[in-house]
């Protein structure tokens, strides 16, 4: 147990260590939690250029043919109105070329709805940056100055939303601000930072994976530290200003001594969501847990877990999807039991990295032949609910 321990410490260090070279969360993540959709007024235009064969890694769709996605190194933002079989070049004209000495814009957009958008390019530790914000499915950008980069964001409405901005990285631990905006991101006011020599209520150690607001008050960031059997999940119900860690969160019965990695929650309705957990034995097996609430957030009960599981996704607050590995799992009573689908046309070889379903029949996939490369990544759609699939890229 002392080896597993030593094991992910030295993980830890060196996932930090690398996080200080680069802006954070310049690589692509989990699926991100989604805040409550608005109808759709207009739809993205189609006068935006074609982007040929894109490799897609992060991708969202809000009906069964428009949809957002992020090009595999995060340098484009690309919109479809066909479904996905071809996607739209609305990267901002100002991002068509990269800095010197650089490779990558970091691009990790909020998706709120088919036409509104938010994204800063990554500044590399300038402490300033640009917000763009599109409500016409890319073809205009707005753009104003931040009093920050290296920002995740989180919009409840067109109006209010959350901004997690990285302030650095230590020997296990990872320095964070929050803002927040009421106007849509022209203005944006600090509600927590990280000092120097002080003791915050969200603490600096452990890494921050993102955060999730139910409301303009109630919110979550979600992570994980080196320590086995500990949740890193905290709340605030005062709009990011104090935060409080989760303690009544317990593991199944029959598991300890185990590491997690908390994400973020996801809510489907009202107060009712999911928090998907991933947890590495000392065995060294891999689970995705999957807790619910009821209550938004007051409480989270433990529902069910799938065995390597890597993404999850819920298109109703009864009915999810977990990718694991080369298979794909169904739920439909809220996360209780999971089922694998017999699939047709994502071939046995390859793993499912990301799945994202708008109902219960039209939903897409990312898989790979060779996880360790991640190349090359096939892009797939189903319209029966997952049986059978069409690969629409490359």
């Amino acid at each position: 147990m002392k080896n597993k321990i030593a094991i992910l410490l030295s993980i830890f260090a060196l996932a930090l260590a690398a996080l200080a070279c680069q802006a954070p969360w310049t690589t692509p993540t989990p699926t991100e939690t989604q805040a409550p959709t608005e109808t759709a007024t207009t739809e993205p235009t189609p006068s935006l250029p074609v982007f040929p064969s894109p490799a897609i890694y992060n991708f969202s769709f809000f009906t069964p043919l428009q949809g957002w996605a992020v090009t595999q190194y995060g340098n484009n933002i690309l919109v479809t109105v066909d479904g996905g079989q071809t996607w739209l070049d609305a990267t901002p004209a100002a991002l068509a070329t990269l800095p010197s000495g650089t490779t990558s814009w970091g691009l990790t957009p909020f998706f709120l709805d088919v036409n509104t958008a938010w994204m800063t390019p990554g500044h590399f530790g300038s402490g300033s940056s640009t917000l763009y914000h599109t409500i016409d499915g890319g073809a205009t950008w707005n753009t104003n100055p931040v009093p920050f980069d290296n920002a995740r964001y989180f919009f409840l409405d067109q109006n209010g939303g959350y901004a997690l901005v990285g302030l650095g990285v230590g020997a296990g631990s990872q320095y964070v601000a929050i803002y927040q905006t009421t106007d849509g991101g022209a203005n944006w006011t600090q509600t927590f930072a990280h000092e120097p020599g002080t003791t915050a209520s969200l603490p600096g150690s452990g890494h921050k994976g993102g955060l999730a607001f139910l409301d303009m008050n109630h919110g979550w960031i979600g992570g994980d530290i080196p320590m086995t059997d500990y949740f890193y999940f905290y709340a605030t119900s005062d709009g990011g200003t104090n935060w409080s860690l989760e303690t009544d969160i317990i593991l199944p019965a029959g598991f300890s001594n185990s590491y997690m990695e908390v994400q973020q929650p996801i809510f489907v309705g009202g107060t009712a969501g999911y928090l998907p957990v991933r947890m590495l034995t000392d065995s060294s097996d891999s689970y995705l847990l999957i807790y619910r609430t009821d209550d938004g957030g007051q409480t989270w009960i433990y529902q069910g877990m799938v065995q390597n599981g890597q993404d999850v996704d819920f298109d109703s607050p009864t009915s999810g999807w977990i990718a694991a590995g080369m298979s794909l799992y169904r739920s439909t009573d809220s996360g209780m039991t999971w089922s694998a689908m017999a699939l047709s046309g994502i071939p046995a070889t390859e793993s499912i990295l990301k799945v994202d379903f708008v109902d219960g029949q039209h939903g897409w996939a990312v898989s790979t032949p060779d996880s360790s490369t991640l190349s090359p990544l096939n892009f797939y759609r189903t319209d029966d609910g997952g049986s059978t699939w069409t690969q629409l890229l490359p």
